[in-house]
């Protein structure tokens, strides 16, 4: 059963109130606060420091839960119009890390104690689209409590990828050069230099001036993105890098000759 401070449990009976979902991801590099909200919003961190929530379009379906109310999973849905989502999941481990969503009053923001906690799981492979960046998250409840150390057991790999746990030298798998072509929906760039074999950059990642793409086909110097950059012209220099989607035969074995690093398990234990 869920612990309600006296404040909420006032709250939440009244006739009106204002109830707003936050969210809070914790990756290795930082830890993003969002809210279901249209405009930001300033509450407490795990820790209880102040913190900004940025305002962003987020959906979430109902959490499935059983007998006991203990949550399984739900999938969250995370607004990707103006792209950064999708630029920053790009170079970001988001695998095996959780989230936590929280609800709170925006008449009670004044103390910590004042959220509820609705879900606090652990993050599957992120599904990019053009409008939303899609998550399926699970309950930290239903995660083996084995520790092998700090490693939880998972079939794909744990590692960020280019990491000293991983091992590869991410200069080794970048390549430079211009953009030499663009098809008419964007998507297709023509690059110079490349005559690698097909397939050779999926998951990888393409990079032209700030911005980045998920390289979705590959084929000598044609590379297909997941979607359009903003802005983008013939002869403008890019950097491609390649990328791994955590398999160990697919990836971590035919693609980088790396099964000895591999970061995940090749078979999970049952409960008994």
């Amino acid at each position: 059963m869920r612990h309600l401070s006296p404040e909420v449990a006032k709250e939440k009976d009244k006739p009106e109130n204002r109830p707003v979902e936050l969210y809070q991801i914790y990756l290795d590099e930082a830890t993003l606060f969002f809210a279901a909200h249209d405009q930001d919003v300033m509450f407490f961190d795990e820790q209880g420091a102040p913190v900004r929530y940025y305002a962003l379009g987020l959906k979430r379906q109902p959490i499935r839960a059983n007998v006991e109310t203990k949550v399984d999973e739900t999938t969250v849905s995370l607004d990707n119009v103006n792209r950064e989502l999708s630029a920053y999941i790009a170079h970001t481990e988001f695998v095996g890390r959780r989230l936590k969503i929280l609800k709170v009053f925006l008449d009670l923001l004044d103390d910590p104690d004042h959220a509820v906690t609705i879900f606090d799981g652990i993050m599957d492979s992120p599904i990019i689209s053009e409008t939303a960046v899609q998550v399926t998250v699970r309950s930290r409840l239903d995660t083996l409590g084995v520790i092998t150390p700090r490693r939880r057991y998972r079939k794909l790999c744990q590692w960020q990828f280019g990491s000293p746990e991983c091992g590869i030298d991410l200069a080794s798998v970048t390549v430079t050069g211009t953009v030499q072509g663009i098809s008419g929906d964007g998507k297709t760039l023509t690059l110079s230099g490349r005559s690698e074999p097909q397939g050779h950059f999926v998951d990888g990642v393409l990079t032209i001036g700030k911005e980045s793409r998920l390289v979705t086909a590959s084929a000598g110097p044609s590379i297909t993105v997941d979607y359009p950059f903003s802005s983008v012209q013939v002869g403008q220099p890019y950097t491609l890098r390649r990328g791994c989607n955590k398999s160990y035969d697919e990836s971590c074995v035919a693609r980088f000759n790396n099964g000895h690093r591999f970061g995940g398990f090749l078979s999970i234990p049952t409960r008994d």
